[in-house]
């Protein structure tokens, strides 16, 4: 079964944009830019260039040209491309190495490498993801053009978060696969780049946090709903590891091997708001499913990220608006979230997360409820002198 819905027949246009005829779809013609070229982020050979446009339209009178002798073979004219020789050298190094840090199992390597840069030719806003996360790692690896590499990632997410934002709901219906990689991208995009942020630019309801966390539940209500199944197409080995985990951690059997880590968390949570049970009980529910995520995070196993992050996922809206607010109990839960977080700084972009996650929410705590986060604090190690 494909994951990618049939092309769609539609009418030639002849006059259209460049961008349009490459990715074979039939272009408005709007000038200066086409709606097209707008949804997708790209530049459009309407714009400026009258020599883009002139070979646009040569190129296609070319193809229209019967072949004047069946013996002669005249080859394919070359369209310009929209890629730089910086954007090349991303490219490259995300194929050569990048691609390999996004996960430690070898099918899902193999998908990253090879499945990810292919949906990304025909899905501008997932080609300029993999780009960004390409630059910061070149940005991590080189730090005498650290400057260089950080400016490239954050034109290329800003690019594709542009591009894909406006349309999210229509984008995800139509190509599932090239929203949920996006997503994913995103949040190792937000991991790599926390440390530039402030204490309450982070956790707050503008902060990054909040708009990764928008942007995959978002995508992933989208994907459960969708009539492309990812889970038996090209994606299937991630979704089959993911499945595999949320089973461990929905059994029975899990959630009480995790009580022993959240019983102090929980009886904090049942004092402080004894009198308020709505609170209540969405505090004790987000802890429940903290203690399952401990419970296997805490074991000594080969973690995926998506396993620690699926708790961000699971959390309800109400958690994560109290999260946003930075109200006390919502950052002392978010605090024994970072020894789960701390399993997993294998890769470059979650090299000292853990800590600066900690930072943030010891940061954002008045001193009376510092004291809820010793168990979390003994547990990473971590202290106010590792404060960052």
């Amino acid at each position: 079964m494909s994951m990618f819905p049939g092309r769609r027949s539609h009418r030639k246009s002849k006059a259209g944009c460049l961008q349009c005829k490459r990715r074979k779809v039939k272009c408005d013609e709007r000038k200066p830019t086409c709606q097209k070229c707008i949804v997708h982020g790209v530049s459009c050979s309407f714009e400026d260039d009258p020599f883009l446009l002139s070979t646009a339209q040569s190129i296609e009178r070319a193809r229209s040209v019967p072949d004047p002798s069946p013996h002669i073979t005249t080859p394919p004219i070359p369209s310009p491309s929209p890629l730089g020789i910086a954007d090349l050298e991303l490219l490259h190094h995300y194929m050569t190495s990048t691609c390999y840090t996004v996960s430690r199992t070898p099918s899902i390597q193999s998908i990253w490498r090879d499945h990810v840069p292919r949906i990304g030719f025909t899905t501008p806003f997932l080609l300029h993801a993999v780009l960004a996360l390409s630059a910061l790692h070149l940005a991590h690896l080189t730090p005498s053009k650290r400057a260089t590499y950080i400016a490239q990632a954050e034109y290329h997410h800003a690019t594709g978060m542009s591009a894909v934002i406006p349309s999210m709901q229509t984008l995800a219906s139509d190509n599932g696969a090239a929203m949920f990689l996006f997503s994913a991208l995103t949040s190792i995009h937000f991991c790599a780049t926390i440390h530039h942020g402030t204490a309450s630019s982070i956790l707050s309801t503008e902060g990054p946090l909040s708009e990764w966390a928008r942007l995959f539940r978002g995508t992933k209500a989208v994907i459960d709903t969708s009539s492309i199944d990812l889970r038996s197409g090209e994606l299937s080995p991630i979704f089959l590891t993911g499945a595999y985990f949320s089973s461990i951690r929905r059994d029975p059997k899990t959630l009480q091997e995790g009580q022993m880590y959240v019983w102090e968390l929980k009886k904090f949570i049942t004092q402080q708001h004894a009198h308020e049970e709505a609170l209540r009980e969405i505090y004790i529910k987000v802890a429940d499913q903290l203690a399952c995520t401990l419970a296997v995070t805490l074991r000594p196993n080969i973690l995926e990220t998506g396993t620690v992050f699926a708790w961000l996922i699971e959390a309800s809206g109400e958690y994560l608006d109290l999260l946003r607010q930075e109200k006390p109990t919502a950052l002392i839960v978010f605090s024994y979230f970072c020894v789960a977080v701390q399993q997993i700084e294998w890769a470059w972009w979650t090299e000292g997360l853990s800590s600066r996650l900690m930072s943030q929410a010891y940061t954002a705590l008045e001193e009376g409820y510092r004291i809820w986060l010793r168990w979390p604090m003994e547990q990473m190690g971590w202290s106010p002198r590792n404060l960052v």
